[in-house]
């Protein structure tokens, strides 16, 4: 493989994004293929400033300029280096997350896209869609700004939407873990098929 793919999983909160991507990361692993995980916002000064603000609250505009910054140097520092390297990069949240529940907090579609333009585009974007009364059941204990339902409710329709216009693979998460990553693989193996990576 002369370089790597990058695959990102999308989805509101409680969707299972953080389970199913590490579950991916593993079972590629296993297979011998090279595979890392990573996920948005990062650890980074920029990632921890984000994570106090979705706890105590923030202007959407400066809310979509910190996750903008906190992708620019994860891109930079981490994304493109793995993929150099022939890594397969499964990521955790992407610039679409924040053109779902920024644009649900007021912020103009227009605005959001121009900011992530010249970023990356991913290989495979897969929304993992979950009704957002089962994601807060998942969620109890939950205090960020963005884990209310009638919330929740808008920022799932937009990233259909998106999913709709930008030809994202949509995975339906109200069932088992099992049921869910079985679908997952197999679009996984589809792909990674189409690409070379294994063989049909």
């Amino acid at each position: 493989m002369k370089k790597g793919f990058f695959i990102v999983f999308e989805g509101i909160d409680g969707s299972g994004l953080t389970t199913n991507s590490k579950k991916i990361v593993n079972w590629l692993n296993e297979l011998g293929i090279k595979a890392i995980y990573t996920k948005e916002p990062t650890m980074s000064k920029i990632g921890l400033l984000i994570r106090d603000m979705l706890k105590d609250g923030a202007d959407a505009y400066v809310l979509t300029l910190l996750f903008t910054a906190d992708r620019s140097e994860h891109i930079k520092k981490e994304i493109l280096p793995k993929l150099e390297e022939g890594y397969i990069v499964i990521c955790d949240r992407y610039m679409y997350s924040t053109w779902a529940y920024q644009s649900i907090h007021g912020v103009k579609d227009s605005f959001i896209i121009s900011l992530n333009k010249k970023f990356p585009k991913p290989d495979l974007v897969i929304l993992l869609d979950v009704d957002p009364s089962i994601a807060l059941k998942r969620k109890e204990g939950g205090k960020e700004i963005y884990e209310k339902l009638d919330f929740l409710e808008k920022v799932r329709k937009k990233f259909l939407e998106i999913a709709s216009d930008e030809g994202f693979i949509v995975i339906p998460t109200n069932r088992s873990i099992e049921d869910v990553q079985a679908d997952i693989r197999k679009v996984m193996k589809y792909f990674l098929e189409e690409v070379g990576v294994l063989n049909a």
